[in-house]
Parts: C-alpha cells; structure tokens; sequence
C-alpha cells in the first residue's frame, strides 16, 4: 500500500525483506482453531476495479481542495515523513483513514472510487448488511476479515454507512446483543489502530458516530449539495455526446431553477427525462430531450424527497399516570 513502508522507516523502523511463507494443509474440519476464528464471508465478490475517476466528479470547490489535499499526503509522503521528519511525530498512526460525511447522493461513494483509481489500486467494498451478522461473534471476524483481506489485495478499504457499525458505545449493557454491539464497536477501533493501509468511511450521520472512533480519523470530509455552479456542470456531464437534445435546454437555467438537490438528483432526473422522450409518440428521427422533460422529472424526484423525509411519528417516554380520552358508550358506536 502506498507510504506505508515509507512511514515506518520514517519512524526509525528497519524494513526486513519478506519472504514467501510455505503453503499450509488443511486440517480437518474443526481441529483448527485459528481457521475456526476467521470471516466465513468471499470478500472477492466485494473487490472490484475503480471505474470512475476524480474528472467524473464535480464537487464543490471546499470539498475538493480536502480530497486533493489526501491525494498530497500519498504523492509526497517521502517529503513529509522522511525528509521533514512528521513520521517521528505520527509514529503509531499507521493507516490513512479518511471519513466522508454529507447528505445522501453527494459524491462520496464516487469520489472513493476515484481516489482508488488515482491511486491505480482496486477498492473493496463490503456492504454493511454482509459485515453484520445475527449470530454473535461473526460480525467481529467479518470486520477483521476485510481488513485483512484489504491487505492482502493491496486495495482501497471502504465502509459505507459507517454510523451502523461505529455508533456510540452502549453505557448500560444488560444483555448478549449489547455486549456483541461495543465488542464490534471495540474490534473496528482496534483494526483501524493497526492497519497500514488506506480506508474511507462514508456516513451520512456523523453525529452518530462514537467519539473514541471519530479522533482516530485522519481527513474529515464534508460533503454538501451542490453550488449552483456545480449543479449547472453535474447537469452537462450527465449528457452522453450522442443524446439528441432540444434547443430548448439548458443547464444553467436549470441550476437556477432547481436548488437543494444533489448530484444524484439531477443523475435520476437526467434518466427519467431520456425515459419520458424515449417513449413518446413519434419517429426516433424527430424524438429529442427537451427542457421540459428535465424539469418535470426534476419536480417529481423533489417531491418524492420530501414525502421520504417528512417527519415520523415518534413516541417519548413518560413518567406516571397518563390520562386517556373517554371511550365512546355502546349507545353512541351503534348510532355511528
């Protein structure tokens, strides 16, 4: 993994050559108790090529000069922990741990992505619903699982909605599922305290996050919706070169017209509005996008946003008697 080796001579550390180790037979089923303590997950089906680059994404500008400034610390690691001596002063900050938070459809499982293209390594990335596992103790073995996986592929590790797995730790614990909840919590810190590689966590719920966890990150990166600017540009990139548009679109008016929406947003619209021309009646000569469809499909995905985040019912715990509304006699119900 890149500065890794770097880092550790930088700390005074010698790097001893490492030899390939002999093959080890199986034992039978059972009678091998380290084999008995590893992840039982394939996490080859979770590591795959970068695909997207850092000119496939369009962040603004705040959000950028971070994720450059990330790229630096790899490009001149050599300059800053050998030759300006930060290794003597970050002697056990071993991994390059980067943390992305936003709302929802910002860019930040792209721009993972991205990075790990820069890098020209691959990225793992493991759902959530894989890591966790109902029955105790396998969550843990997962987690150390895809570190140690990482590792051994030389890839980008990446978590997305870390807050499940890296929420704060349970105080008053009275059962199995409270204790299974802070050891996962425990292992990951620990993990991350010793891995030597590089890994981004995505969240769109910082807040959740345990304390402990949060002061072992790196690079904090905040993710926003998109500047006006921004939008007019996430709108054009989304354009294939061979969609036949309508004189009457444009991006900036667009940007303009639609604000709080995310890049996401504007990708789903871009589809829905191809959708909508496709499909209308008439030769495939004369069909074009117009600006209408993008405006239309752009007031729908708003409006079905603010129906998925309209405020739910929740019910608060209170201290004694509560009274309760009378109950409708039997005379009054059969009149009804």
């Amino acid at each position: 993994m890149p500065r890794v080796d770097g880092f550790r001579k930088a700390a005074g550390e010698t790097i001893p050559p490492r030899e390939p180790q002999p093959p080890v037979p199986p034992s039978p089923a059972g009678d091998n108790p380290e084999q008995d303590s590893k992840s039982k997950l394939d996490f080859s089906l979770y590591l795959r090529e970068a695909k997207y680059t850092l000119n496939d994404v369009i962040l603004p500008d705040t959000t950028k000069r971070q994720v450059d400034l990330v790229l630096a610390e790899i490009k001149y690691q050599d300059l800053i922990y050998q030759e300006w001596g930060m290794g003597e002063k970050h002697k056990l900050d071993k991994a390059l741990s980067i943390n992305f938070s936003g709302p929802p459809g910002t860019g930040k499982t792209l721009t993972a992505e991205a990075i790990a293209h820069a890098l020209n390594v691959k990225i793992l990335d493991v759902p959530y619903e894989q890591i966790e596992s109902k029955y105790v103790g396998e969550t843990p073995k997962n987690i150390k699982g895809a570190f140690d996986f990482a590792t051994e592929n030389n890839a980008l590790l990446f978590f997305d909605e870390a807050d499940s797995f890296l929420g704060k730790r349970l105080e008053n614990v009275t059962q199995a599922t409270d204790t299974a909840v802070n050891l996962t919590r425990s292992v990951m810190i620990k993990q991350l305290s010793a891995y030597e590689g590089i890994i981004i966590f995505a969240t769109n719920l910082i807040r959740n996050y345990d304390s402990a966890f949060l002061s072992r990150i790196r690079w904090k990166v905040l993710f926003d919706l998109p500047t006006e600017e921004a939008r007019a540009k996430i709108w054009k990139a989304q354009i294939p070169t061979q969609l036949p548009l309508h004189e009457s679109v444009n991006f900036a008016e667009l940007a303009k017209e639609f604000g709080d929406i995310s890049g996401r947003d504007i990708k789903n619209a871009v589809l829905q509005s191809v959708v909508a021309a496709a499909r209308e009646d008439k030769p495939k000569e004369a069909k074009r996008v117009k600006q209408t469809h993008f405006q239309e499909a752009i007031r729908e995905i708003i409006e079905a946003n603010k129906t998925s985040s309209q405020q739910q019912v929740t019910l608060t715990a209170v201290e004694g008697d509560v009274p309760l509304p009378n109950l409708p006699s039997n005379d009054a119900a059969s009149d009804s």
